[in-house]
């Protein structure tokens, strides 16, 4: 489903906007479910811990299958997924919540870990209200990690501690206000970067899944 295409360099630093580089995925397009008015669901895909409801306002922007009203598909034309300096790699894992497969970010072994979704323009978001994502992990190098989400002039990260993960090998479904994003001073209408997870130092090979993530208007 997912395919890694190849490495980008990316710095991102706390309070900076990152300067992406080349793109890092192929194959990130359009949805697994039905959207509204799509054809039937595949019997093979989950349709995860909270099932898209048709007439419901849901936001896809990668590393989604599940149906959804909206969606902004990675294309690596102008959307894309970076890693940032070479500090992970990505798979596809079958362990998953919801579609055919989560993504298994594996850790490289160096001080910090990042990377994240990218728009060539920005984007509005004002009418989306809250960050849905799972994680799980129970490696030491995912002790304590943080979502971002950048404008054109910054990257806001929140510790997803405070939103229910914690690093003990389980499935932990997070919803984070993006009003806890604003606060922090993104702006919420002019966003280029909807997503980013960034960790501390890891040992190589340390793991952490990814999946169900998505923007819902409430």
């Amino acid at each position: 489903m997912r395919k890694l295409a190849g490495y980008a360099v990316l710095a991102l630093l706390a309070a900076c906007r990152p300067d992406p580089g080349l793109s890092d995925y192929e194959n990130q397009g359009g949805p697994s479910l039905p959207t509204d008015g799509g054809t039937e669901p595949d019997p093979d895909v989950l349709p995860g811990p909270f099932p898209y409801q048709t007439g419901q306002r849901r936001l896809g922007v990668g590393f989604y299958e599940g149906g959804r009203s909206d969606d902004i598909p990675v294309d690596n034309t102008t959307t894309h997924v970076y890693l940032y300096e070479n500090t992970v790699t990505m798979e596809p894992s079958p362990t998953r919540v919801e579609g055919k497969s989560a993504d298994l970010a594996v850790h490289a072994g160096k001080a910090w870990l990042g990377f994240g979704v990218h728009w060539d323009a920005t984007r509005d978001l004002r009418a989306w209200k809250t960050l849905h994502v799972s994680l799980r992990s129970s490696d030491p190098g995912f002790a304590s990690v943080k979502v971002g989400m950048g404008d054109s002039a910054k990257s806001v990260q929140l510790d997803v501690a405070k939103y229910g993960y914690k690093n003990d090998g389980a499935w932990h479904h997070l919803a984070i206000p993006l009003t806890e994003f604003t606060a922090g001073g993104l702006q919420p209408g002019a966003v280029n970067s909807p997503f980013q997870l960034i960790a501390g130092a890891g040992a190589p090979a340390d793991k952490l899944l990814l999946d169900n993530l998505y923007f819902t208007a409430e």
